[in-house]
């Protein structure tokens, strides 16, 4: 009985595994053609010799493929494809196909065989996917002309005029349009006439910030075609720029950099500031960067004219407005391009809309983009921030360098990465500013970062040329002609010492702050060291240093040590022992003109009382008034306003009272 069974199962069991059907399969439709893929079915100890495809403009019955011979149209060699495909050519557009495919197997020791071969074994059908051949679907902006079109007039509708072809019956052309560095498009629809479409684009769109637009339809199998096929067409638009407001005044912070945006219809100096006349330096003046000088030229030559990119420092006396020009708007289908000098340049956005600085990038150079600095009274880093149209920009490459800027209007154009020079991301980093009388300079980091170098590099960031009544305090670089606003080291557990240059053309107190103080490890002392004063300071203690300048002083150095607190305390010696007796040290300078700096020691905490005396014994002035001072050097810093400015000429007294001990030093003032 046993035996039976298992000779009637033996029968009914095929001797061998049947291929398995080919899987996937898509049928893709083009001009009079269908692409056909599939996946390669898996096979045991078996290959996959061939593929056979069948087509019939009606179904085909899912049997016995031998049984649909005659609509097997061709044959695909396997040649060990995963991803087989096919193209069937020659088709009618406008007809559906049907397709299935099939696979011949044979043993692998039996190969290389052929299809058809009586070694093969065939699979049964895969799916069946359906596909219409069909004409391409073209669009061609026929008006305005592209890639470009003459400049149309601000608040005047757009006419635009497309032709197609083989646009479906039921799918519209569309019309997206918007202004230049806008976000979002918006819709139009278009009427149609034969193969002709047209569409308006609304007047309040055209300003001088021009007009990006494309056009769009579906093909019969879904996929979007587009005119451009690419990007957006750009429409230039003639109109007026803004009008300037200008603040006045004859200080720095008066000063503006300038620019216009677009390609001026009068690019003369005399036509852009002719709401003030003729040139006239007392009333209103204009500056170009001169790059290798690293400095200011005037531009007192009006005859001159301004280019789409470029901008200018401008100061007047007083406030006042800017009349507009007329301009035509910068295509904003392709980047823009400035050339940049050796050194720093003055730039303009030449778009009349924000571009943010991720879209701004340098090329033809080996040099990188540093900081791009605005202004408003003080420099100010744009890093993060975009460049503003009618205003002016500061900009260097580093390295010494030539190159062209590259100014990207639209986001979906941008480059993913630029080639400017990043800030390191800092361990820690203390901000120093300075200032005197109505000048500042608040922009100045030292620190150190991981990926920071003790030598200067591209990251650093070079201190920007100064102008009008300023105050300048940068880190001197080793082997350059200029300092840098942000010197960021290498970490490490050493003292370090930076060396801060502070400038000015000011007569006045120069006071110098350090803020962020607490980022740097408690285990590490800051002190300042200023050694034309022989003076000493803990910044943890007294973050606020001051002394007095002059119009002709020099350069005057400070020394910023930061460390370890023995390391640091064995670097300043002498000058941070405590005074072993109450000293009233010599005036600096002496004799005395318009400003001095008063130093006295004393050896523990007292009171201290610091007077001026004319030789008569009168008192002239209380500079310290019976303050609570700690052991250590102090120092007061005066000017003759400190007095109401009426000290006359002359011999005087300066008396210190510390404690119950009294000390005199004569005094020469002059004017």
């Amino acid at each position: 009985m046993t035996s039976r069974l298992l000779l009637l199962l033996g029968l009914l069991l095929p001797l061998g595994a049947v291929a398995q059907e080919p899987q996937n399969l898509d049928a893709v439709p083009g001009n009079q053609e269908n692409t056909l893929t599939w996946d390669a079915p898996t096979v045991d100890d078996k290959t996959v010799v061939c593929y056979g495809v069948y087509r019939d403009t009606e179904s085909i019955p899912n049997d016995n493929p031998e049984d649909q011979g005659e609509k097997r149209v061709d044959e695909v060699d396997a040649a060990g494809e995963e991803s087989p495909s096919y193209t069937d050519t020659g088709l009618t557009n406008g007809e559906t196909y049907y397709y299935r495919v099939t696979a011949e197997t044979a043993e692998t020791e039996d190969t290389p065989t052929t299809c058809g071969s009586s070694n093969t074994e065939e699979s049964s059908f895969s799916n069946e996917p359906p596909a219409t051949p069909f004409a391409p679907v073209t669009l061609q902006i026929i008006e305005p002309t592209v890639p470009e079109s003459e400049p149309v007039d601000a608040r005047e509708n757009v006419e635009v005029e497309v032709n197609a072809t083989n646009v479906p019956s039921e799918e519209p052309v569309r019309l997206r349009y918007r202004q230049g560095g806008a976000d979002m498009f918006s819709l139009a629809a278009m009427e149609e006439e034969g193969d002709t479409f047209t569409g308006a684009i609304p007047g309040e769109q055209a300003t001088l910030r021009g007009i990006e637009f494309f056009v769009f339809t579906l093909n019969p199998a879904g996929d979007t075609v587009r005119a451009p096929s690419e990007g957006v067409t750009s429409i230039r638009v003639e109109a007026d720029t803004e009008s300037l407001s200008q603040p006045g005044g004859t200080a720095a912070t008066a000063y503006r950099m300038v620019s216009f945006p677009g390609e001026l219809d009068d690019p003369q100096l005399s036509n852009l500031f002719s709401s003030l006349g003729s040139y006239d330096p007392v009333e209103w003046r204009l500056f170009r960067a001169d790059g290798a000088e690293g400095d200011y030229v005037e531009q007192s030559n009006l005859s001159k004219s301004l280019s789409p990119g470029e901008g200018l420092w401008f100061i007047r006396r007083s406030s006042g407005t800017l009349t507009s020009v007329e301009a035509t708007s910068i295509r904003t289908d392709r980047p823009y391009e400035i050339q940049l000098d050796e050194g720093w340049n003055l730039i303009g956005n030449p778009f009349a809309f924000d571009v943010p600085l991720s879209q701004v990038r340098v090329e033809n150079t080996a040099g990188s983009l540093q900081e791009v600095f605005g202004y408003n009274g003080n420099f100010v880093n744009q890093q993060g921030g975009v460049l503003e149209p009618y205003r002016g920009y500061l900009v260097r490459l580093s390295g010494g360098q030539a190159g062209t800027l590259i100014i990207e209007p639209s986001p979906e154009e941008a480059s993913a990465t630029t080639s400017s020079a990043r800030a390191p991301d800092a361990r820690w980093a203390v901000d120093l500013s300075a200032r005197v009388g109505q000048a500042r300079d608040p922009m100045n980091t030292l620190g150190t970062a991981p990926n920071a170098t003790d030598g200067v590099e591209a990251a650093d960031g070079r201190e920007p040329p100064p102008i009008g009544d300023y105050v300048s305090l940068s880190f001197r670089a080793p082997s350059q002609d200029r300092g840098l606003w942000r010197d960021m080291r290498s970490t490490g557990g050493g003292l370090r010492t930076w060396t801060a240059e502070v400038r000015t053309n000011v007569s006045g107190l120069v006071t110098v702050n350090a803020s962020d103080i607490s980022s740097v490890p408690d285990d590490q002392s800051v002190w300042l060291v200023d050694p034309v004063l022989d003076q000493t300071q803990n910044l943890r203690e007294t973050p606020t240093y001051q002394f007095p300048a002059s119009e002709a002083t020099d350069a005057r150095s400070l020394r910023i040590l930061v460390g370890p607190s023995a390391a640091v305390q064995r670097r300043l010696g002498r000058d941070a022992d405590r005074p072993e007796r109450v000293e009233l040290l010599p005036s600096v300078p002496h004799p005395v003109r318009s400003h001095a700096t008063f130093r006295y020691r004393v050896p523990k905490r007292t009171r201290a009382t610091l007077e001026l005396y004319d030789l008569l014994g009168r008192r002239v002035a209380t500079l310290v008034d019976d303050e609570s001072v700690g052991p250590g050097t102090h120092t007061y810093a005066w000017t003759r306003q400190n007095t109401g400015g009426t000290l006359s000429s002359g011999a005087y007294l300066l008396r210190l009272q510390a404690g119950d001990v009294t000390r005199t030093r004569r005094l020469v003032i002059m004017q």
